[in-house]
């Protein structure tokens, strides 16, 4: 049985999903300890992905107060619920605990995390209480890395916010251009993250989790548009306060654990992302 703890609005936003998949749906909030610590109880998990978070450099940024409550607090809640039930965790983690990226290298999991914004700062907190729950407790775990993530859903974020943009408005902002990103379709991020579940290499590790080609933001609008097919105009905007100018992860690690990964290409994973949105968002009158 798979159950996924889910606060109440995105619980209805997925209700559909979640009835195709028979999944077992508990709406709460990670950072009540009491609810977490009744859920880990009444379901005992072999293993716990714990992917809830308040991610966004601007969120953050917003509500310093909710980062830390939700980025901090509730993964401390969700690894205490982890040792209770003897669970496995799979803690999902960031590429910004990083910071700022070596210009002339790749960046290993062995690199000390330099956060340069409040999302990563709290992501690295959460690893830092993982690894103690490590030493302290003997918590069984996985830390996963991800760059930049896309792909279908979560239309206010990065590439689905300017597909969005440039679908609805005829227009997508621009904000700096040359920084390096790395991105990652979501598929395959599942992909690995279902591999976690039984993969005995993955045990007390921290991988990163991206694709092998790095792009410029500049790049990414330009095979956006192209894509498209639609007149769209590109709107020059300030590059954002926290933002990263290179980053480029080594991923000799994820390759060596997970050796039969297919990984999507950025060019077929912005087809099926469009094709996606194409599908599923109503035309407008």
């Amino acid at each position: 049985m798979v159950a996924v703890f889910s606060d109440p609005a995105s619980a209805e936003q997925n209700r559909t999903f979640a009835k195709e998949h028979r999944l077992k749906v508990i709406t709460g909030d990670i950072t009540n300890p009491n609810q977490i610590n009744e859920t880990f109880r009444a379901q005992n998990p072999d293993v716990t992905i714990h992917l809830a978070a308040l991610t966004g450099l601007t969120k953050c940024d917003q509500d310093p107060s909710l980062a830390f409550s939700t980025n901090v607090f509730g993964t401390y809640n969700i690894i205490m619920g982890c040792i209770a039930a003897k669970s496995k965790l799979v803690f999902i983690s960031s590429r910004e605990v990083y910071g700022e990226g070596n210009p002339t290298a790749r960046t290993t999991e062995e690199t000390e995390p330099r956060p340069n914004n409040l999302y990563g700062t709290t992501k690295m907190l959460g690893e830092q209480l993982v690894q103690w729950a490590k030493s302290r407790f003997g918590l069984n775990y996985t830390i996963l890395r991800l760059t930049n993530v896309y792909g279908p859903g979560g239309a206010q974020y990065n590439i689905q916010a300017m597909i969005k943009s440039g679908m609805e408005r005829a227009l997508i902002p621009l904000y700096g251009g040359n920084q390096l990103m790395n991105l990652v379709y979501v598929n395959d991020v599942a992909t690995v993250m279902i591999n976690c579940l039984t993969n005995p290499r993955t045990t007390n590790e921290i991988i990163n989790v991206g694709f092998d080609e790095d792009m410029t933001v500049e790049a990414i609008v330009k095979e956006l548009i192209s894509q498209l097919h639609v007149p769209v105009k590109i709107q020059m905007m300030p590059m954002r306060a926290g933002e990263t100018l290179s980053f480029r992860p080594d991923l000799q690690k994820m390759t060596t654990v997970f050796p039969d990964l297919a990984k999507t290409s950025f060019r077929e994973g912005i087809r099926k992302t469009i094709s996606e949105y194409h599908n599923g968002t109503p035309k407008k009158n």
